[in-house]
């Protein structure tokens, strides 16, 4: 087939564009061909089961791969001995995996879909430790007068805000450029 020529079967680029996205065309109901948005979202499992599956087949990775729907949204686990190399460095690696699979899963559904990937409990770590960092750090300025915290993630940087948030006496903000982000703890005297 020339590449000007294109296979009945497969839509035109400018239809599937032009279609809203499958949450709105499960709500219009007027088709038999359209999908629930339950259907949408338990497709976009296999989709990111599937796609997750291809990516450690295409790097030559061992692993086992769960995805579970949960409150409207996809949560997937990679689990094995590969795990150091899909994590990274500060889990950038893990960060950029997700945005591919993010993207591959809602271009698939036409629609925005919450999904998120972790790798061995590694975010949940993360968590913890970040959480325990902003209140030793809010500790430190509410003696010092003020801390800073090295350079973090945006998902790092909401979760010392939200901490600081709790504690009386300090207030935090973020300066500088991504990805060089960091926050400041300052006491409020």
């Amino acid at each position: 087939m020339s590449t000007n020529e294109m296979d009945p079967q497969t839509p035109e680029v400018e239809d599937v564009l032009s279609q809203p996205p499958a949450r709105e065309r499960a709500r219009d109901g007027d088709s038999e061909t359209e999908l629930s948005l339950q259907q949408v979202l338990e497709d976009a499992v296999e989709d990111s089961l599937d796609f997750i599956e291809g990516l450690l087949d295409a790097m030559d990775l061992d692993g086992e791969v769960a995805a579970e729907l949960r409150d409207d949204a996809i949560e997937v686990q990679i689990s094995g001995e590969s795990s150091g190399i899909l994590i990274g460095r500060h889990g950038r690696t893990l960060e950029a995996i997700q945005d591919l699979l993010r993207t591959a899963v809602q271009r698939q559904a036409q629609s925005r879909i919450r999904v998120t990937l972790d790798v061995e409990g590694y975010r949940d770590r993360r968590k913890e430790a970040v959480e325990n960092q902003a209140r030793e750090m809010a500790e430190r300025a509410l003696k010092e007068g003020e801390a800073e915290l090295p350079e973090m993630s945006a998902f790092e940087r909401k979760l010392v805000h939200d901490v600081v948030a709790t504690i009386e006496g300090v207030v935090s903000f973020s300066e500088g450029e991504e990805p060089r982000r960091r926050v400041i703890i300052q006491s409020e005297e």
